[in-house]
This record gives C-alpha cells, sequence and structure tokens, in this order.
C-alpha cells in the first residue's frame, strides 16, 4: 500500500507531525535518546530523574531492549506543549487554555470517515497467528507492578498499555465512546483490562453482558495530543468524542472502519488492536502503580482477546508514565473546563481555576476571584464538588494569587485563613475509589471527607506591604547580565 500523503494542517493530526512541530520550532522541548533502554524500569527511572531535576522534555527512546519500535514518552509533562497542541503560544496561561478548550468543547466538529488507502494506520495489517504484542515495547514502569500472565510469558509480567485508548459502541445508541483503561500484556493476544465501575465502557461492557455477548473494542495508541485532549474531554455517554476531539483539531478528526470488529478508529493512529472483551472470562490483574502514587489491588478483571493489529509502517509506541506529570497533566487540565464552568455558574466573581498537579490532578482545585460579597467563595467551592466528584479539597483565593503556584496559594491559606469560620468539610462523600484516604482504601471505598476553603482577604484584613515600581524595574540595567547566572530557587 502507497504511504498517505501527509496531513496539511500545522501539526498535523498524529504524533509523528507533532514530534516534528516540536524538533523544527521548539527544539529543546524534545530529545532522542539512542543508547538501548530496557523497558523493566531503565526508562521510567530515567523519567523519574528527570523529574526530580525538574526536567520534562518530551522523550523519544529510540533503542527499547527487545523491540525495533521507538518509545514515546513525556509528551504531556509540560504544560506548554498542552496548550501548543490546541494552537494556542508556548506561553499560553492555564486560564488561556481553560477558555479555549472550552470554547472548543462547546463547538464540537463531527469526524470524517476515509478510506483504507488513505489510512496511514493501515499501512501493516496483522491477523491471525500473526498478531503479537510482543512486538511493542510496553514498560513496565513501578517496582510491583504485576498480574497474571499465561504460562511461558513471565518475562512480561508486569508490562502495561498506559496510553490505550479504547473506543466501544453502544449497543443502544450506536455512540461510540471513548475511555482510557490502562491494559495488561497476558500473551501474544491477550491483555488485562482496568475500567473503573463509573466509567462510561464500564456501562457499555454491562450492556452487552446482559445480552450475553463479547464487547468489540478498538484500541488506539499514538495520536496527535489534541485528539488526546479530545477524547477526554468530561462529556456524558452520548456525546462522541472523536467529535470534540476535531473541535480540538479544529478539522474534522480522521475515521476509518476496523478490519475485523464494527468500530471506528483515527486514521493517523500509529496503533490499532482490534479486540473483544470476554463476557465472563476474568483473571488477576494487577497491582500496578496508580495516579494517586499507591498501588492499586489485584482485582478480577475482564480478559480481552486481541483479533487483529493495523500499524504505520514506521509506528512509534506511545507510553505515559502514570502517576508523574506526564499522566497527571493530561488527565488534569481536560477537568478545568467542566470545572470553571460550575464555578461560573455558583459565583460570577470567579476568574480561573486550577487542578495542580502537586493534588494528583485530581485531589485539590484553586479557584481564583475578584471577592465582591462575603459568602461568594464558599458557594464558588461547592460549585467546584459539583463538577468532579474526585476533588477533595477547594481553595478560594483572591485574583492576586497565581493559582499555579502551590507557594501563593499555601501563602494565602496561612494568612487569611480562620478555619473555623472559613473552612466546611463534607463526609461520607463520593471520591475516588484509588484514593489511599478514603474510608476504607484497602477495600476500595469511595467515600471521602472533603473541605472547601476560602483563603480570600476579609472584610477586617490589614494592610499588606508593597513597593513600587517591581514590575517596571529592568534587573539587567541595575545588576548587568550577571543577574542571570544566579541560581532560582
Amino acid at each position: 500500500m502507497a504511504l498517505a500523503a501527509e496531513k496539511k494542517t500545522a501539526t498535523g493530526q498524529d504524533l509523528q507531525s507533532f514530534l516534528r512541530f516540536l524538533e523544527e520550532s521548539h527544539p529543546d522541548e524534545v530529545i532522542h535518546v539512542s543508547k538501548e533502554i530496557d523497558p523493566v524500569f531503565e526508562a521510567t527511572a530515567a523519567l523519574w530523574r528527570l523529574e526530580n531535576e525538574r526536567r520534562f522534555p518530551a522523550v523519544v527512546f529510540d533503542n527499547i531492549k527487545g523491540s525495533s519500535m521507538p518509545c514515546v514518552t513525556n509528551v504531556h509533562a509540560s504544560f506548554p506543549r498542552l496548550a501548543m497542541a490546541i494552537g494556542l503560544p508556548i506561553d499560553a496561561t492555564p486560564r488561556d487554555f481553560v477558555l479555549e478548550y472550552m470554547k472548543r468543547e462547546e463547538n464540537p466538529i463531527p469526524p470524517k470517515l476515509v478510506s483504507r488507502e488513505e489510512a496511514p494506520c493501515k499501512e501493516v495489517i496483522l491477523t491471525g497467528d500473526d498478531v503479537d504484542l510482543t512486538i511493542f515495547p510496553s514498560l513496565k514502569y513501578h517496582e510491583l507492578d504485576s498480574g497474571q500472565v499465561d504460562p511461558g510469558f513471565e518475562p512480561w509480567q508486569g508490562r502495561y498499555w498506559t496510553l490505550a485508548y479504547e473506543t466501544m459502541k453502544d449497543p443502544d445508541t450506536d455512540v461510540p465512546n471513548v475511555g482510557i483503561y490502562r491494559l495488561q500484556v497476558k500473551s501474544k493476544n491477550k491483555v488485562g483490562i482496568q475500567i473503573s465501575e463509573t466509567a462510561h465502557g464500564h456501562y457499555i461492557m454491562q450492556k452487552n453482558l446482559k445480552r450475553g455477548q463479547p464487547t468489540q473494542m478498538a484500541v488506539f495508541n499514538g495520536v496527535h495530543p489534541a485528539v488526546e485532549l479530545g477524547c477526554l474531554s468530561f462529556t456524558g455517554i452520548d456525546v462522541d468524542e472523536f467529535s470534540i476531539a476535531g473541535a480540538m483539531l479544529g478539522e474534522p478528526l480522521e475515521l476509518v472502519k476496523c478490519e475485523t470488529i464494527d468500530v471506528e478508529v483515527p486514521a493517523w493512529a500509529e496503533i490499532v488492536l482490534e479486540c473483544e472483551i470476554h463476557p465472563t472470562e476474568r483473571e488477576p490483574e494487577a497491582p500496578f502503580g496508580e495516579y494517586p502514587g499507591t498501588y492499586g489491588p489485584e482485582r478480577n478483571n475482564p480478559v480481552v482477546y486481541v483479533k487483529a493489529i493495523t500499524m504505520r509502517k514506521n509506528a512509534h509506541y506511545h507510553s505515559s508514565f502514570v502517576g508523574h506529570r506526564d499522566n497527571l497533566l493530561l488527565s488534569g487540565v481536560t477537568r478545568n473546563s467542566q470545572i470553571y464552568k460550575s464555578c461560573r455558574v455558583a459565583s460570577g466573581a470567579v476568574k480561573a481555576v486550577y487542578v495542580p498537579p502537586s493534588g494528583r490532578s485530581r485531589y485539590i482545585c484553586y479557584v481564583q476571584m475578584e471577592k465582591l460579597i462575603e459568602g461568594d467563595p464558599k458557594n464558588a467551592a461547592m460549585g467546584a464538588f459539583t463538577a468532579d466528584p474526585f476533588l477533595k479539597y477547594v481553595v478560594v483565593v483572591d485574583d492576586d494569587v497565581d493559582i499555579t503556584n502551590d507557594s501563593e496559594v499555601l501563602h494565602a491559606i496561612a494568612t487569611r485563613v480562620r478555619w473555623d469560620y472559613d473552612a466546611f468539610e463534607v463526609t461520607y462523600s463520593r471520591g475516588s475509589p484509588l484514593d489511599p484516604a478514603s474510608y476504607d482504601p484497602a477495600g476500595g471505598s469511595h467515600l471521602v471527607t472533603k473541605v472547601g476553603i476560602d483563603a480570600t482577604r476579609k472584610a477586617n484584613y490589614p494592610l499588606e506591604i508593597s513597593t513600587p515600581g517591581v514590575a517596571d524595574i529592568d534587573l539587567s540595567d541595575v545588576f548587568g547580565d550577571d543577574w542571570q547566572r544566579f541560581r532560582r530557587d
């Protein structure tokens, strides 16, 4: 098959085009590693060390031991890269991103179906005995990652796909739904899957189970980050996330039909797995290091059989380091728009919201507002809790506080909060079943305590110190160019 023509949009619809955009326009944002890297711990140890050094480039491991395929990771570890993915400048603020994301989210663009000949993900098609998941450079991320494997596949124990975007159709409406659920490699053609009980995919799987039939599911890996941002939008089960992905791209997302199942996938995906979730078969899956920074427990989870693999000839496998910035930022930025809209309903004085990585991009939210009347901050906090059930702490601050800076928010808490007046708690609230601070984490409890904090100035707040001209002074004029050599703290 002839290679499909390259996309003409600025950064395309595919992962490789976005990487080329970074290499050509922002070369400091991406690094290639030519040294042979072990997929068991070495890749993730290197990423963890980079994170400790506060360095967050996108990383392409060109030589993963045991595979001929590059492994791309850390793409989402930098907020500027996520902003650029939807066409914003590299210096866009989180508020800029939320407003742009929200605008596009409210103006979906339906996808466009293309032929097999136009779809790069059809350049290689593997079926039957040729299906082999061991050709991919899937990683082992954390020390205790595990899970049952078939006999002879012990070396693959604890190897996971963490950027597996699963799409399946609701059997009642035929509307496709996209979720991201981890996959544990069990053999050449079998994986285990963890689908949370609150996920739309779980409802679809249960509908098929009642009919006594398997759930057809396609897995796509390696797409443009704008497509990922659209597919992770907080939408209802009847909304086609591919239309939100098109809105993030600014053009219809090109889809193509699968070979063996009645499901469509992004035509420019690097890799596609065509699968069926067995209606009754279950096997132990996990433990696995999850986003809270703790291990999710072993469960008897559904077994998935891979019927076909389609991919690009020069496919790049895409991985995300769960529990670290690469994983946390991607999940966090897509939550902000829904929280912002809900907070603005509660109080029109709200100016911005931010779910920081320090709160695992799920448990803590900072709300910035221009407070006009007392009581508004608590209303805004309740609005945030309504929008996202995973939130446990909502801190509302004045509009002079940089909500992307944890230190500034902590300063507001330290100096503007009287706990008995300015905080409220809600016990036995629904949260995340993976929350290690739930009432029964070992039992997978989803019940938590939520706390709202009004960290705005109160009416009797004393005058704060200030110095005129701080924003306007030129440090090079005062100290010369030598001022830049001093270390940033």
